[in-house]
């Protein structure tokens, strides 16, 4: 529901951004702002809820987010006044997108034996940048059952540089 206004919405607001060097910290609002509505089951449903009335929920929404950007409480009073408040979340999820696209930035997971340390973590970036060309998110699992090194899942590419997944090769190799 909201996709494609939300991905309208979310344009528009990564262009008055960037016309007014906000992107960055715009890119942050709405991180936080995801993450809150995301794991919030009572704000969610109230945003959602016919019952609560507009005003009601971007005096909610204002008050929880006081201190984001003024383009940020903007939106949120312009989604009010068209009453479209409940896609303030895909908003916010479609500029993540957005911004995410144009600095060529992507989301990856590293599977490591261990919590990644700063070393390796810059290991990875730097081979994700060799593979695509880009920067990557990364979200680091711990598996102990890998032994070491690190397995790198990024879209529908996997770059197995674990002590396992070697052993796997080697034995595949002997057979």
């Amino acid at each position: 529901m909201g996709s494609k206004a939300g991905r309208r919405y979310a344009k528009a607001i990564i262009e008055l951004a960037q016309e007014n060097k906000l992107d960055n910290k715009v890119l942050d609002n709405f991180k936080s702002m995801h993450s809150t509505i995301s794991e919030n089951k009572e704000l969610r449903l109230m945003l959602s809820s016919p019952l609560i009335e507009v005003d009601k929920k971007q005096s909610v929404l204002l008050e929880i987010f006081k201190d984001a950007e003024s383009l940020v409480k903007k939106l949120i009073k312009t989604l009010a006044d068209n009453n479209r408040i409940e896609i303030l979340n895909h908003v916010a999820q479609e500029y993540i997108n957005l911004y995410n696209s144009i600095h060529h930035i992507q989301s990856a997971t590293v599977v490591t034996a261990v919590e990644m340390t700063k070393d390796l973590e810059e290991k990875v970036q730097e081979k994700i940048k060799e593979i695509t060309g880009y920067t990557a998110n990364l979200t680091n699992r711990v598996d102990e059952s890998i032994l070491g090194g690190f397995i790198l899942r990024l879209k529908d590419l996997q770059f197995d540089a674990s002590v396992s997944g070697g052993l796997k090769r080697f034995k595949r190799q002997l057979l």
